[in-house]
């Protein structure tokens, strides 16, 4: 029953990401979900996805695109320290995967090498803190959603650069 109940909120978010953000916001989705399976195969730690469609609801509401950014440097962050927990070393590497593939829709979009540069740094220094602080404050799940949702509202804060 764990199980089903776990492929079954993993196909409700990934359902919302792409019935109201399209391929790319599922995308990213889809990455941060097999993290979760291969880091932590339980329906409690999947549910700390969901804070991340806010950013899809606000997406919708106000038709900012640019909120692709907070929304994927929430999952980054997230899937940074779910692997940190379990594979410290590992963090930085499943971090920058979901960074790269963000990065590669962005290329896909057409946006200016300018952007990509700024989003990319933003980026890396975001999850530099996240793992940073995750790690040195004893990698507790109040920590995770703590890191994972200041990770996401400077990414957001970001935009204005």
């Amino acid at each position: 029953m764990p199980a089903a109940a776990f492929l079954a909120c993993e196909l409700l978010f990934l359902a919302a990401a792409h019935l109201y953000g399209g391929p790319p916001w599922t995308l990213l989705g889809m990455l941060a979900c097999f993290a979760q399976i291969a880091a932590d195969f339980r329906v409690t730690p999947l549910a700390r996805l969901i804070p991340s469609l806010a950013w899809l609801a606000l997406f919708r509401v106000t038709g900012n695109r640019e909120l692709f950014f907070p929304f994927a440097m929430y999952l980054a962050t997230y899937v940074a320290l779910i692997v940190a927990a379990r594979w410290p070393r590992r963090a930085w590497i499943a971090g920058a995967l979901m960074v790269a593939t963000f990065l590669l829709i962005r290329m896909l979009q057409a946006a200016s090498t300018r952007v990509l540069a700024v989003e990319c740094v933003v980026a890396l220094a975001i999850l530099a803190a996240a793992i940073t602080t995750f790690t040195a404050t004893g990698r507790r799940p109040s920590v995770t959603v703590a890191v994972v949702s200041a990770s996401s509202l400077a990414a957001y804060a970001a935009l204005a650069l």
